[in-house]
């Protein structure tokens, strides 16, 4: 997360931020032995002081300079953080193990970090509020009826044995502990559009045509316009998050077509891009995060996060102990892993737009407007801040999609990493060239 507004408030508040030349795109067209270990800067600055740090690391929308010193205040001994772009973040989590106790990461990266054996299993009996978490990361339904989705959710990434190999679960063993997920959709302009946004076909709508973007991730931009050729009625899948090949052909056949023809504007990579493209009017609508659209808005746009009646794109992020961790350094990451779940932290990410797997948690940190806000889906009752205080939500604002049930009770698909992942980066490629 780069550039402008909420990412700049996340990068200037981040211990250190370590920005990897290796981008998730180039990454992800390349087996893991292909991460470089010199993508990784060294280095872990203090938070507070004292001997025997847990060192974490993660991306930028966890890796908080403001979170990190709260829960080293709480838990008496220091917590040393490493924020990275997706590609060190990666390298590192994979192949270097022994340079960090914690990491914060997502399910959707499991397939090839479980394997690994880079961590180890999680026992519930030392997470004091594992029955209070949340469903949705357990069995993939906030409420029964709820979608599970398409791809990687995390219910079927959670549990493993005492080995730390996947299973049915449930279990006394976890891959990781459940953290903060949202649910991604499209944003557009509606005064620029002039009409609303209801189903991921209008991203291939005569009417957009020239004004479209997409994020430049090929394991997430497919599965965009997936859903859009699929809401269009042009295509089917058996399964959006690990297409075959053929469905992969079908499917990049058809938006090489497209970006021939001119509909595509353009490709983005980072938030700020996301932010700029709507801002300065290149785009109409496009692949969007909840905190990008807040950012989009507060530049006087009426950017919408579409309602889409054919579900969201979700994504859940996991965080874990390396298997090098052992003793007194096991047990402080164990209450570091508590910490997270006591709800301070969910509440400081909320304001960004995100949940908690223990919501009743969050409630316990935020103000009535607030809660009632974020997660009821109400009006706010007076104007409310982001996480740093600054001046976010305006009275009378509702967020987009409504209540935390009602947008985690419709994901169409999560984030996956499909097993046909080279062959979609390859086609992908051929697409953005094309």
């Amino acid at each position: 997360m780069e550039d402008t507004k909420m990412a700049d408030k996340i990068n200037k508040r981040t211990v250190t931020k370590s920005e990897s030349a290796v981008t998730r795109r180039e990454f992800m067209g390349t087996t893991a032995k292909a991460v470089a270990a010199g993508t990784v800067a060294a280095g872990f600055p203090f938070i507070s002081t004292g001997s025997d740090p847990i060192r974490t690391i993660g991306l930028g929308v966890s890796v908080i300079n403001e979170i990190q010193a709260k829960a080293a205040e709480v838990m008496g001994y220091p917590v040393t953080g490493q924020a990275l772009g997706y590609g060190a973040y990666f390298g590192k989590a994979l192949n270097q193990n022994d340079q960090y106790d914690v990491c914060e990461g997502y399910f959707n990266d499991f397939d090839v970090m479980l394997p690994a054996k880079v961590f180890q299993p999680l026992d519930t009996q030392r997470i004091k509020e594992w029955d209070k978490v949340s469903n949705l990361s357990k069995t993939g339904k906030l409420t029964p009826s709820s979608k599970e989705g398409d791809g990687d959710a995390p219910f079927r990434l959670l549990w493993c044995d005492a080995d730390g190999n996947l299973i049915d679960g449930p279990s006394r063993y976890i891959t990781a502990l459940p953290m903060f997920h949202n649910a991604d959709s499209l944003g557009y302009d509606k005064d620029a559009l002039g009409r609303d946004v209801t189903s991921w076909a209008d991203m291939l709508s005569p009417d957009v045509k020239g004004a479209v973007g997409l994020t430049n991730t090929p394991q997430v931009g497919v599965m965009d316009v997936a859903l859009a050729v699929e809401a269009a009625g042009l295509m089917s899948f058996k399964d959006k998050g690990d297409m075959t090949k053929a469905e992969i052909d079908q499917l990049m056949d058809y938006l090489i077509g497209k970006k021939k023809e001119g509909h595509f504007r353009a490709f983005w990579e980072t938030f700020g891009q996301s932010v700029n493209l709507m801002v300065s009017g290149e785009v109409l609508i496009e692949s969007m995060w909840s905190p990008a659209v807040t950012a989009v808005r507060a530049e006087g746009i009426n950017c919408i996060y579409a309602t889409l009646k054919e579900g969201y794109r979700g994504w859940h992020a996991g965080i874990t102990i390396s298997a090098k961790a052992s003793g007194k350094t096991l047990d402080r990451a164990y209450d570091y892993l508590n910490w997270w779940l006591e709800g301070w932290a969910g509440a400081f990410q909320g304001r960004m737009g995100y949940y908690h797997p223990i919501p009743d948690n969050v409630k316990k940190y935020m103000s009535a407007a607030e809660w009632d806000y974020w997660y009821m889906g109400q009006p706010a009752a007076e104007a409310l801040g982001d996480p740093w205080g600054n001046p976010l939500v305006e009275k009378g604002e509702v967020r987009h999609g409504g209540s935390y049930e009602t947008r985690f009770g419709n994901i169409a698909v999560w984030n996956s990493l499909m097993k046909e992942n080279n062959y979609l980066v390859k086609r992908w490629t051929e697409f953005l060239t094309a």
